[in-house]
C-alpha cells in the first residue's frame, strides 16, 4: 500500500529529516505515526480518492517538515498540522481542479460491501454543505479531533466549531432524508 510507505518516502525525497538531530528525527517519527492515519482519512473526505489522499498527506507532512523548527506552541501540534492539512488541500484544488467528470467516475465505483453505499451516501452530503461546515465534520469525524483542536486548526473560537458543527449535521440529516425519500 502506497501510504505505508510515505514517511519512507518523505525520508528518500526530502534530506532534512536526515539532518535532524536524533531526538527530533524521533519526535517527527513518532508524530507522524500517531497522526498520519487521521490526516489521511481527514484529506480522503475532502477528495474522496485514496490515491490523491495520499498525495495531499505526503505534501502535508513536507510543509509540516519545513516549519518543524518554526512550530511555536501556540496551538497543540496536532492543531497546527491540521491547519497545514487544510491549506494543503486547499492548495490541491487548486492546482487539480476536480471537474464534474471525474466525480461521476467515481460514482461508478463499485461498493465493496452495503455499508459503503451508505457512507457515501454521507460523505456525498457532507460535501454538498458550505465549506466552513464541511471542514468542522471532516476534522471531527474523519480525523477525530476534539472541538478545541479544530478551534486551533481553524483559528476559530470553540463555539464557532460547535455552531458550524451543529448546523452541518442538520444539513447532513437534512439531505439524507430528502434522498432517502426520494427513492
Amino acid at each position: 500500500m502506497q501510504f505505508q510507505g510515505t514517511f519512507l518516502l518523505l525520508r528518500r525525497h526530502y534530506t532534512r529529516i536526515d539532518k535532524m538531530a536524533g531526538d527530533l528525527k524521533t519526535e517527527f517519527q513518532e508524530f507522524w505515526t500517531r497522526t498520519a492515519g487521521k490526516v489521511r482519512a481527514y484529506m480522503f473526505c475532502a477528495c474522496r480518492n485514496w490515491a490523491d489522499a495520499d498525495d495531499m498527506t505526503q505534501d502535508c507532512y513536507l510543509r509540516a517538515l519545513r516549519g518543524w523548527g518554526q512550530f511555536n506552541g501556540s496551538a497543540s501540534r496536532e492543531a497546527w498540522l491540521f491547519g497545514i492539512a487544510r491549506r494543503t488541500s486547499v492548495d490541491w484544488f487548486r492546482r487539480k481542479k476536480t471537474t464534474t467528470e471525474n466525480l461521476e467516475e467515481m460514482s461508478r465505483i463499485p461498493a465493496a460491501d452495503p455499508g459503503h453505499e451508505k457512507i457515501e451516501l454521507i460523505w456525498e452530503a457532507v460535501s454538498g454543505l458550505n465549506a466552513d461546515q464541511s471542514q468542522v465534520i471532516q476534522m471531527r469525524f474523519a480525523a477525530g479531533l476534539s472541538y478545541a483542536q479544530i478551534a486551533q486548526a481553524l483559528g476559530i473560537p470553540v463555539g464557532t466549531v460547535r455552531s458550524r458543527l451543529h448546523r452541518g449535521l442538520e444539513g447532513v440529516r437534512e439531505r439524507i432524508g430528502r434522498t432517502d425519500n426520494e427513492t
